[in-house]
């Protein structure tokens, strides 16, 4: 038997159309609901997010992870909705937070089901969920170090963002492991409405924003900035006058001012989610996905919206992704991972000199954080440094390209890890490692695309960080490829435990 054959996809023939349906129109009907419920009341949109998430779980146990993605994905645009109708930020923000309720009641329902019985008959995934729990239990350690370290609602924020990728991977592969979860349906229909999404946004600009209130979103969000100082302190730094809406929403092409003398400038689009950088990663990570499964279409559709969006990192993965899939074979899968692995290591290096000598924040950032992380390997704990919390809104540029690197570690995830969890980041990074080992097993093994995805995503994702929050910290850049690997992963296990028993019988 070859390879290929060894492996065989997930899925009945002619089934999977009804059941991506069910499971996407479901997704879409929980999100809308649990966000409506949250903008009756807070504590009823927690308890009733809650139970829908329940119901979904134990109903249609194989259709959380499109339930994940939906939240991650098109919440925002339901919050926008929503807007106008929404009294202070503290309930705006409890809207946005409906995806993380989302998540963490599928995380919590499937945390218990890895006690199960059925769940020890899969002994290669036991490992993965040990150290998957073990993981989780160091970053709750180094929360509770950064609410007594700093401030509760910072730590908050990045106990958010650092836990979502962990329980992306928990859920997702206990899931495949479990039941067949098959999202070439899904995956399709919710990239396409992301890319339809882009292109009407980006010719009819705040016009299509305005149907559905996504201007008022964009102004609320706008308009806190405005009382933090942020604009102020831009103006301090680069002297950019903040007029209106318009200059947040316009932006050179490729974001870089090289193309200012060439090209006129563009509507930066912020997708359904209302994140550019965010978005970008979800189309990148949906096309390079839809790529191994041997659709260029939709790929092919998203990278216009990618470069005017201006997202390097997620630009850097969907072409490693294209030239992985054009060098592939199961014959030579080894020079394809070397291949990914250099082109990580080049594009990172090629940053950071170019940055250095540049005096970029992106360096700064992580020169800050391997300084204070040999300082104190401890750790500060979550919430301190980091774009998203407070102790770094009175960072001084000048001063900081002066020194050679910031006061604080920010605007890079490598940089703010080592920082906030200081040797505890290690074991994050060896578990970002273990899954490189073992998908490349799988592919060698199987030869099944799939696994060179997961290997591609991780490598080009794990090197954007080095640079770049986004990239660890986004919902929809690492949270997303790890609920991918993980239904990748698990499936395969799943397939070689009912051949084990198979053989037994």
């Amino acid at each position: 038997m070859s390879r290929t054959e060894a492996y065989s996809p997930v899925g009945l023939p002619g089934r999977d159309t009804p059941e991506a349906l069910l499971h996407v129109g479901t997704a879409l009907l929980v999100v809308a609901l649990a966000v409506s419920s949250f903008a009756v009341w807070t504590p009823f949109g927690v308890a009733a997010t809650f139970v829908l998430t329940l119901i979904i779980a134990n109903a249609v146990p194989s259709g959380v992870p499109v339930l994940i993605i939906c939240a991650f994905l098109y919440q925002n645009l339901v919050v926008a909705w929503f807007t106008p109708y929404i009294p202070d930020n503290d309930t705006f923000d409890a809207l946005r937070g409906t995806n993380f309720i989302i998540l963490m009641t599928a995380f919590g329902i499937f945390l218990a089901a890895s006690f199960q019985h059925r769940v020890r008959a899969l002994t290669e995934l036991r490992p993965w969920l040990l150290l998957n729990m073990v993981l989780c239990g160091t970053v709750c350690f180094y929360f509770a170090f950064g609410v007594v370290h700093g401030g509760p609602k910072d730590a908050v924020v990045y106990f958010r963002n650092t836990i979502t990728p962990l329980a992306c991977f928990h859920v997702a592969v206990l899931a495949a492991s479990l039941y067949p979860v098959d999202l070439r349906k899904s995956m399709l229909w919710l990239g396409a409405g992301a890319i339809i999404y882009g292109y009407a946004e980006l010719i009819f600009t705040m016009d299509f924003l305005g149907l559905f209130h996504g201007d008022l979103y964009v102004e609320r969000s706008v308009s806190r900035q405005v009382e933090t100082g942020v604009w102020e302190q831009a103006l301090k730094e680069t002297g950019f006058v903040y007029r209106g809406i318009e200059d947040v929403m316009t932006t050179t092409f490729f974001n870089t001012p090289l193309f200012n003398d060439i090209l006129p400038s563009v509507f930066r689009i912020g997708g359904p989610n209302f994140h550019p950088i965010s978005y970008a990663y979800a189309l990148s990570t949906i096309s390079a996905w839809l790529l191994f499964r041997g659709r260029w279409l939709l790929p092919v559709a998203a990278l216009p919206l990618l470069l005017v969006i201006g997202s390097k990192g997620a630009t850097f993965m969907l072409f490693v992704a294209i030239a992985a899939r054009l060098i592939y074979k199961p014959s030579r899968a080894g020079l394809a991972l070397v291949a990914v692995i250099a082109l990580a290591v080049v594009w990172t290096t090629a940053a950071i000199g170019y940055g250095g000598t540049h005096g970029d924040y992106h360096v700064l950032g992580l020169i800050a954080g391997m300084r204070d992380f040999l300082a104190d390997p401890l750790g500060q704990g979550l919430g301190l440094g980091g774009n998203l919390s407070s102790t770094s809104i009175n960072l001084n540029w000048q001063s900081a390209q002066a020194e050679g690197a910031a006061s604080v570690p920010v605007e890079s995830a490598v940089g703010v890890m080592l920082y906030q969890m200081g040797v505890g980041s290690l074991v994050f990074f060896g578990f970002l490692a273990a899954l490189l080992v073992a998908l490349r097993r799988q592919l060698v093994e199987t030869g099944d695309p799939d696994f060179l995805f997961g290997f591609v995503g991780i490598a080009t994702i794990s090197a954007n960080a080095v640079l770049q929050e986004e990239a660890f910290y986004s919902p929809l850049a690492l949270a997303f490829c790890l609920l991918l690997v993980g239904i990748s992963l698990g499936t395969r296990w799943r397939i070689t435990a009912a051949a084990r028993a198979g053989a037994l019988d």
